[in-house]
């Protein structure tokens, strides 16, 4: 009976490699018949991949959200960056569970489909007469549909470089009123509230918009812009070239805006990516394709970012953006710029963060704040010295919510200003004795390491003295 058993376990065992090799067999220099097929599994998932084996679809495992990403990503580097991602998923992470699968249909193009069987999304055709008879993943790492036309040629349905979401390749570009799309956060795959878009004007901005509503419309500001919108002679059209220049071409065509702050390595021994991070910065990155290139160091490397940094607060005409939302990081919560030109947030003492999943969210008080109710008519400077004090941040500034200011202050006017009044919320005293108030919520703050400006919060005082101190009797 055992060696039944054993017999029959071996031949399951080859069927199914069998059907891997079939799988296989069926992908030829990235061409995918309609009617292939990939699952979500927890144990394996295969992929297709391009005939150069640079680049491969399928699903991701995302960590440690325990879901998987419908994705392209490098397959040949240890890391496997994604660079694509299927956007408007019908789950709140923009992931799907195990069993999930995806299946490349004659009328649907691309359909993913839960466990259950629910769609959860798909490629969104167009109108077109020809239905899809082939997928194809090129060696630039861009995913086709193909209609045939006739037995010679193809009709080009779909891609995913005509879709982009947070990231281009090079040979990728992108028109007017075109974008990329920040991710949510790092391990959600839902849109985020950053926007590299093209717009009318042929002007190439960095948009924030609205962190609740996160519609198209609802744009808060630009916080950089490429100022190609001359009427003459506007930008038309960004384009990310195989030798790894990203640039802005303008309408007479001999004239370029050029992001690249200086010469790319070469696109032969380098792979290149630019990405939008769901951060808000904007950068360029290589990786060797040689694991002996680069020192020895199999990382991405930065090439150059916009904005250098996204934790300076830069103030425009428009007072929208100097006092609307923030970037980075949440309200109340301190922009910290990284070695690798990428901000870190961190909540000040006394204060935590509203989502504890989300370290670049807003922060709010661990202490009840102090109002301007009817109990504060006969309070004094002495016995809101008694209830609050000051919490100190060293070279951190908040350069937005002021309200009043005032001349030739040192540090203990200051506080006291701030002390006796039942609106501030904290003050920012620099070098030049300056001395700023601020209300709740604190926007766009930042630790800047050269840095001249010391901001003092105001919190309640964790234990209240006993009513003998105050004079009252019980």
């Amino acid at each position: 009976m055992r060696f039944i058993n054993c017999s029959i376990l071996q031949l399951v065992l080859v069927l199914q490699l069998q059907t891997l090799v079939v799988l296989s067999q069926n992908i030829i220099n990235g061409s995918v018949p309609v009617g292939e097929s990939l699952t979500a599994s927890q144990k394996f998932s295969s992929s297709w991949l391009s005939s150069s084996g640079d680049f491969a679809f399928g699903f991701r495992k995302i960590q440690p959200n325990d879901g998987f990403s419908l994705s392209i990503w490098f397959d040949k580097i240890p890391d496997k960056t994604i660079v694509w991602h299927a956007q408007a998923v019908k789950t709140t992470t923009g992931l799907v569970p195990d069993g999930s699968k995806v299946t490349l249909t004659a009328n649907g193009g691309l359909i993913l489909t839960g466990p259950r069987g629910q769609q959860l999304w798909s490629s969104s055709l167009p109108r077109v007469r020809s239905p899809v008879s082939r997928g194809l993943i090129t060696d630039a790492g861009n995913f086709c549909l193909l209609g045939e036309v006739t037995d010679y040629s193809d009709e080009l349905l779909w891609s995913s470089f005509a879709n982009p979401t947070d990231t281009l390749l090079p040979t990728q570009s992108i028109e007017i009123r075109e974008n990329l799309s920040s991710r949510r956060t790092e391990t959600s795959f839902k849109k985020g509230r950053f926007r590299l878009r093209l717009g009318d004007d042929g002007d190439l901005q960095l948009l924030t918009l609205n962190s609740e509503t996160l519609a198209e419309t609802d744009v808060y500001f630009a916080y950089y812009s490429s100022n190609t919108n001359d009427p003459r002679s506007p930008g038309y059209r960004l384009v990310f070239s195989e030798s790894g220049y990203v640039y802005v071409i303008m309408r007479d065509n001999t004239t370029r805006f050029i992001l690249n702050k200086k010469d790319p390595v070469s696109s032969r021994e380098f792979y290149h990516r630019v990405v939008l991070h769901f951060d808000g910065v904007l950068a360029q990155y290589y990786h060797p394709k040689s694991q002996v290139n680069n020192n020895n160091n199999n990382g991405w490397s930065l090439a150059w970012s916009e904005p250098e940094n996204i934790c300076g607060k830069r103030f425009g005409q428009s007072l929208d953006a100097n006092e609307l939302g923030n970037l980075a990081c949440g309200f109340n919560n301190i922009c910290v710029l990284g070695d690798n030109q990428r901000p870190k947030c961190e909540c000040p003492e006394r204060f935590v963060l509203v989502d504890p999943s989300d370290g670049y969210g807003d922060c709010k008080p661990d202490f009840e704040m102090q109002n301007c109710g009817p109990e504060n008519n006969n309070k004094t400077e002495e016995s809101d010295a008694n209830l609050y004090e000051f919490i100190t941040l060293e070279r951190t500034n908040w350069p937005s919510g002021d309200y009043k200011r005032y001349s030739n202050y040192d540090e203990g006017s200051c506080k006291s200003a701030c002390l006796k009044d039942c609106f501030c919320a904290a003050v920012v005293l620099g070098r030049d004795r300056l001395c700023w108030k601020k209300k709740f919520p604190l926007s766009y703050g930042f630790r800047d390491p050269n840095g001249d400006s010391v901001t003092f919060i105001k919190v309640r005082k964790k234990r209240l003295p006993s009513s003998r101190k105050f004079g009252l009797r019980s």
